[in-house]
């Protein structure tokens, strides 16, 4: 049996979607967990309307605590062999877990990753980077995650076998979860498969993502988060895989700056510069500069010059180091004063 775990916050608009494409799902041994996390819509009723309809469905009304916490509330109660992730707001192939779940066996898999459906409004964005890369022992894994971004650290687009989580928990509290836990998960694996196809559908316009949002210090989630990746390989892992963590802190310090100018106008100059500032403080210096050198060093020179002319590549903390102390970030502070 597959239990699905689906985190359930003030989605009204998109939860009968998504349940009702688990429901009919064409693999029929499942049973369906739905975590209200504390909605003050009508998203908990919804819930339980759907729990009378069909007897593979719990329901598990909880104090808002997060997105971690309701999956960690569904991990603690989940009775299948294998354990599946649904945000509320997506919805999923009918075919999805059948697929999954006949490659895992065939493969003698722990993990298996399918293709996402990236959309906005109706339209898909995805990029189309995914690969079939048969079957990857961790490292290989790993690499393959870190140097291209050939798949996403997303929990939702996996199949994975319920011992994996065994002493494995979300972190709760914190934003990028997923990225926080991928690299353990794939720690505790021996084996991972994929699906070359996209069976899961991640709905990116229903205003709730971190890119919409406000930017606040929670988003430096993301570097504490690799930088806790980097100790963990250090020492368990081949150089490869820790070099190429370097790169991946390096891109994860510009997708935060990123993040902070793109909301930049919300904030006021003084939430900006004070913002840049404590970016600038809570990089680490060392893994950034060597990541940039790894960068550089395993990448074509199109590539490289592509990445380097987007913005979260032009702001980097070097820039930024030299906008505040020169004062021109101060300046733009006064003059709009």
């Amino acid at each position: 049996m597959i239990s699905i775990i689906v985190p359930v916050y003030n989605v009204e608009n998109y939860l009968g979607k998504c349940i009702d494409s688990i429901i009919n799902q064409s693999f029929y041994d499942i049973e369906i967990i739905l975590i209200d996390d504390g909605s003050t819509d009508n998203s908990g009723k919804i819930c339980d309307q759907y729990k009378l309809k069909d007897n593979r469905i719990k329901v598990i009304h909880k104090i808002n605590g997060g997105l971690s916490s309701a999956r960690n509330c569904g991990l603690d109660i989940a009775k299948g062999e294998y354990i599946g992730f649904v945000d509320s707001d997506d919805y999923i192939d009918k075919y999805m877990y059948e697929k999954m779940i006949n490659n895992l066996k065939e493969n003698n898999s722990d993990i298996v990753i399918c293709d996402m459906n990236y959309y906005l409004n109706g339209t898909d964005i995805s990029n189309n980077k995914f690969r079939d890369f048969g079957v990857l022992n961790r490292e290989d894994t790993l690499l393959k995650y870190l140097n291209h971004s050939y798949f996403k650290s997303h929990a939702q687009n996996k199949l994975y076998k319920k011992y994996l989580f065994n002493n494995l928990r979300f972190p709760e509290g914190k934003l990028f979860e997923d990225v926080a836990t991928f690299y353990k998960v794939i720690g505790n694996s021996n084996r991972i498969s994929f699906v070359n196809e996209k069976l899961y559908y991640y709905n990116q316009g229903n205003g709730n993502s971190i890119t919409k949002k406000k930017f606040n210090l929670k988003n430096l989630d993301l570097i504490d988060n690799v930088e806790d990746m980097l100790h963990f390989f250090c020492g368990k892992y081949s150089n490869d895989v820790v070099q190429a963590a370097e790169g991946f802190y390096y891109l994860s310090v510009n997708t935060v700056i990123d993040m902070l100018y793109s909301n930049g106008l919300s904030l006021t100059n003084r939430e900006y510069v004070n913002m840049m500032n404590t970016i600038e403080n809570k990089v680490n210096k060392t893994y950034y500069k060597r990541g940039l050198k790894y960068f550089v060093k395993n990448n074509d020179v199109s590539y490289v010059k592509s990445k380097l002319n987007k913005l979260s590549f032009k702001i980097n903390y070097y820039i930024l180091k030299h906008l505040i102390k020169t004062g021109l970030m101060q300046f733009r502070l006064v003059k709009s004063n």
